[in-house]
């Protein structure tokens, strides 16, 4: 790296005057969201929009209040962002609810038999890959009208209860 000139010329009047001639190294590199062009020796920052307000997303649109509402028949899988999930399915019958992996989850989710008839259509709530629920577990049932659940997802472990 070069080191910087500066230059500082004084006049009769009290002014100063200065000009600094800056150059930047030439390794300089960037990660998103922010862009770097360096075509023509001229460097050109950019900011990647998309990438910003995916970085930023879980601060300005907080995903705990995002719903899953189901009325069709299983099997489902259940949304990465979804903080609520109502099971109230048009025509009664039992139905299956896949979770995704823990660390694909953003979130915790609560489960609603919102239909009041897991009693007689239970709700199978099935994990993916490796993850297990408390107690080794790796499915968990919803049998009881009106019952609920609610799962936090522990990165390569499963899901708490």
């Amino acid at each position: 790296m070069t080191t910087p000139v500066l230059k500082i010329k004084v006049l009769p009047v009290p002014k100063i005057r200065g000009k600094m001639d800056v150059r930047f190294p030439g390794l300089v590199t960037a990660t998103s969201p922010i862009l770097l062009d360096k075509t023509g020796g001229n460097f050109t920052f950019s900011m990647d929009i998309d990438a910003l307000s995916e970085m930023l997303e879980t601060i300005f649109q907080p995903f705990e209040g995002i719903e899953q509402h189901i009325t069709a028949a299983g099997p489902v899988t259940i949304w990465d962002n979804a903080g609520i999930v109502r099971v109230d399915q048009t025509v009664g019958a039992p139905i299956t609810l896949n979770m995704p992996l823990a660390s694909a989850k953003t979130c915790p989710v609560k489960i609603i038999d919102w239909k009041g008839d897991a009693g007689t259509n239970p709700i199978t709530i099935a994990l993916s890959g490796s993850d297990k629920y408390q107690g080794n577990l790796t499915s968990w049932v919803l049998d009881a009208d009106g019952a609920s659940i609610a799962l936090d997802p522990i990165t390569g472990v499963g899901y708490g209860i």
